[in-house]
């Protein structure tokens, strides 16, 4: 399993007023308020497709800088490789010290 993120959800289940069925008939009903809760719905989807672009865009910027600084630092660790320093072999024998319970 991929994750729980990819995973369909509730908002991709069509509802009855998806589909646009009313529980009025359509002579009694009035055509301005389905104007007006379409373009409400319109303005919403509208907002939502822009804060999406927005946070798209910082997320791509945030990857680059990511991608560049593993790049870096794997180059650094392959030059660090490369001169094959023996930092981890202490020159000097360690100090012990024996501790009494």
């Amino acid at each position: 399993m991929k994750g729980i993120s990819k995973m369909p959800s509730l908002k991709e289940i069509k509802s009855i007023h998806s589909i646009g069925a009313r529980s009025i008939p359509k002579v009694q009903r009035s055509s301005y308020l389905d104007l007006y809760v379409l373009e409400r719905e319109k303005k919403k989807i509208e907002n939502e497709i822009y804060a999406l672009n927005k946070r798209k865009s910082t997320l791509g910027r945030q990857l680059d800088d990511i991608n560049k600084r593993i790049g870096g630092l794997q180059k650094e660790a392959h030059q660090e490789q490369k001169i094959k320093t023996h930092r981890s072999v202490p020159t000097k024998p360690l100090k012990t010290m024996a501790v009494n319970y």
